[in-house]
């Protein structure tokens, strides 16, 4: 059996990372985090209530 060529890439692409002009501190990296509201802690706290049993 006879090998063939490796075929060259007829397209190539070159990426670029951006940040979003709204975003406030125009990092690339992790978002800090929001602290949570009230209700969304309740919720988290009944779930968990919930799988314990």
């Amino acid at each position: 059996m006879k090998t063939q060529p490796k075929l060259q890439r007829k397209m190539t692409y070159n990426m670029k990372w951006s940040v979003h002009p709204h975003r406030k501190d125009q990092r690339t990296g992790v978002i800090s985090p929001v602290p949570m509201s009230t209700y969304t802690k309740y919720a988290f706290e009944e779930i968990e209530r919930q799988f314990r049993g």
